[in-house]
């Protein structure tokens, strides 16, 4: 009852959770299907270091874009807007890397994927956890991260048959297509005007 008194049936956490599903599912699958992909454009299956290097630039991709949050929060006033622009931004960024098969385009794209993703994780759980009471916290955000990992669980399987039949840039195609899904969801999300939306100077963005 706790995971849907104050998560389902709480709407500025229920929309931004429902976001979840599409966000997550992606995202599991652009990371992984990057490292093949990676050795498909670049000629050679048996350069494993590019598949490592796959994994190298989302690590320190993510450590940057970290760094960059408290930045975030002097450009924007809504924590909503952070993380519609960084939903845009990603469909942006997969559809380029399936419209633009190049290695090198491939890979700055990558560096721009983690850096938005890095940067959007701390904003959405700050703007949760100030929704949430600290009693019911952790088996609300237990129950947010079961609507990401169903993501996974349901898309994955789906991107992946994609990429075998019709080739990894389609199913990067399909991946900014189902990241669409997101935006209307934290919109809504943005409509309710929680008070945790609101970036004030005596507010951190990620808490």
């Amino acid at each position: 009852m706790t995971s849907l008194d104050q998560g389902l049936k709480n709407p500025p956490v229920r929309w931004v959770m429902l976001a979840a599903p599409f966000t997550g599912g992606v995202s599991i699958f652009a990371f992984y299907a990057m490292q093949p992909y990676l050795l498909e454009l670049y000629g050679d299956e048996k350069a494993y270091g590019v598949a490592g290097l796959a994994a190298a630039i989302v690590a320190g991709a993510q450590i940057a874009g970290g760094l960059l949050v408290p930045y975030i929060g002097r450009i924007y006033k809504r924590r909503t807007s952070v993380l519609i622009t960084c939903e845009v931004l990603s469909v942006v960024v997969l559809g380029i890397v399936g419209l633009v098969p190049n290695f090198w385009v491939a890979v700055i794209l990558l560096v721009l994927w983690g850096l938005m993703f890095a940067a959007a994780t701390p904003v959405r759980q700050g703007y949760l956890n100030a929704l949430i009471p600290s009693a019911q916290r952790a088996t609300v955000l237990s129950f947010d991260s079961v609507f990401g990992s169903t993501g996974g669980v349901v898309l994955q399987p789906l991107l992946g048959k994609a990429a075998d039949v019709w080739g990894y840039p389609v199913s990067y195609l399909f991946s900014a297509s189902v990241q669409a899904f997101a935006v209307p969801f934290t919109w809504l999300a943005r409509r309710e005007k929680a008070k945790s939306d609101v970036i004030t100077a005596k507010t951190k963005l990620t808490k």
